[in-house]
């Protein structure tokens, strides 16, 4: 995991646990994994590391912090993920990851020179052949830089998208066939539906589930290729209560499990 060389836990097997090594002091870190032992010190990169948004990259609406520990949870049951709060920190914590989980947001409509830093660190690991999950309010994260929203394939447009009120929301299949949905169907989630994002070029992506609104088709998971590397956008996820669907847990899983080329 770059510089971090090892890690200690101390909490039961299975639980989040804390990474001691030559990290700065700015933000932290966090392994979920369930094949750490109580008190064992081992190297074991994080294949899946989740930049969860703090302070420039969070807003009002969402508490990232608990949707990046439920995401963390789910996915730490067959992999080993490490939560990351600080851009400073990102580069050196994909050092040995497949997937890189962007779960962040802006409240503001300017870029920040942070938003450079994570441009160019993002391009690395995208270079190299890593690949991206992008869940719910990443469409309004690094306002202004366009090679997030070209990566990404859609942002947030203020004066034009929007979502109905949180509920209880019907999540349609797609007719595309593709390996992350095989075997689902639509379902039922407590969640935001957006609608209207602002694509790049709708024809390259793969909308794998939609939502209907006043009678308008809205794509809200979609998967596309970006040179060797794979990218999915997942627009569910406002709060944790998004996670007690099981089917969604089950989509998740299984975008994860796509984009490390294991389905």
């Amino acid at each position: 995991m770059g510089a971090i060389v090892f890690v200690t836990a101390f909490s039961p097997v299975g639980d989040v646990c804390a990474l001691l090594g030559p990290l700065s002091t700015r933000g932290s870190l966090t392994l979920k994994t369930k094949h750490l032992i109580v008190g064992e010190q081992m190297s074991y990169p994080a294949e899946i590391v989740i930049l969860s948004g703090e302070g420039p990259h969070t807003d009002p609406w969402h508490s990232l912090h608990e949707t990046s520990a439920r995401m963390a949870e789910i996915l730490g049951e067959t992999n080993s993920v490490a939560i990351v709060k600080s851009i400073d920190e990102i580069e050196a914590a994909l050092g040995g990851a497949d997937v890189l989980l962007v779960n962040t947001s802006a409240y503001r409509s300017t870029p920040i020179p942070e938003d450079d830093v994570f441009a160019h660190v993002l391009e690395g690991f995208l270079a190299r052949g890593g690949n991206l999950l992008a869940t719910h309010s990443a469409t309004v994260a690094f306002p202004g830089l366009q090679s997030w929203r070209s990566v990404l394939g859609a942002t947030w447009a203020l004066g034009r998208t929007f979502h109905p009120p949180l509920g209880r929301s019907l999540i349609q299949k797609s007719e595309v066939v593709h390996p992350i949905t095989e075997g689902l169907g639509d379902f039922w989630v407590h969640d935001e539906r957006y609608s209207n994002l602002d694509f790049v070029d709708e024809r390259d992506i793969v909308p794998l589930y939609v939502h209907s609104e006043d009678g308008v088709t809205h794509p809200l998971v979609w998967a596309h290729t970006v040179e060797n590397s794979r990218v999915v956008y997942n627009a569910l996820g406002h709060d944790v209560s998004s996670f007690d669907s099981p089917e969604h847990v089950a989509l998740l899983k299984r975008t994860v499990s796509w984009l490390r080329h294991r389905a």
